[in-house]
């Protein structure tokens, strides 16, 4: 059986790019579906920021790669942000997948760490505030909506599939943005980086 939830998909590319835009997006997606119009510009512009070290804050600027830099920001930032538009947004980070499949279950979408489009994981060691800390790179945040016997199914804020195979950019959001991805795939490319995620208390 299907488990499908109806979220408005949003493009990290549109109407501004953003190439290094995907939490903002993803977290933006999350919001309004909770009927919080808060745009991703926003979140973007406000949430804290760090040099180098993503669990204290953004790293580099949503509109450009900063090279040698882990270029994102962690659930325990990104959920405690959220918090000032909704209280019961948290910090979800261990969750197993199978536990998520509750959350959707119940009505609710995550906002989840994986690396790109299900591809292997690729470690890289960063500076972090003079300290060596390796982490996946390859890392992209999207939002976990759906469900069934065999697959995942995630909005990503920056790629489109079309008839299950093809991947291009997502210049404008569209349904097609609902990316479908066997579970054992998923689960790989999730726990990986450490089965980060953020999503509304049930």
């Amino acid at each position: 059986m299907k488990n499908m939830l109806n979220v408005k998909p949003k493009s990290q590319l549109f109407p501004i790019p953003m190439i290094m835009g995907c939490e903002g997006t993803a977290s933006s997606m999350l919001l309004n579906y909770y009927g919080k119009q808060i745009d991703a510009t926003y979140i973007m512009k406000h949430w804290p920021r760090h040099d180098n070290n993503p669990k204290k804050g953004y790293v580099g600027n949503h509109f450009f790669v900063k090279f040698g830099h882990h270029q994102t920001i962690f659930p325990n930032v990104l959920a405690e942000f959220l918090n000032q538009f909704d209280d019961d947004i948290v910090d979800g980070t261990g969750t197993e997948l199978s536990e998520l499949e509750k959350h959707i279950e119940k009505g609710h979408p995550v906002v989840i760490y994986h690396t790109i489009l299900g591809q292997s994981p690729i470690k890289k060691t960063f500076k972090i505030e003079s300290k060596g800390k390796e982490y996946i790179t390859n890392i992209h945040v999207t939002l976990l909506v759906g469900f069934d016997d065999d697959y995942y199914y995630y909005i990503d804020p920056l790629w489109k599939q079309w008839k299950g195979m093809v991947i291009y950019p997502a210049l404008w959001p569209s349904k097609k943005q609902i990316i479908k991805i066997r579970k054992n795939k998923m689960r790989t490319s999730f726990n990986h980086p450490g089965k980060m995620c953020v999503y509304k208390k049930i």
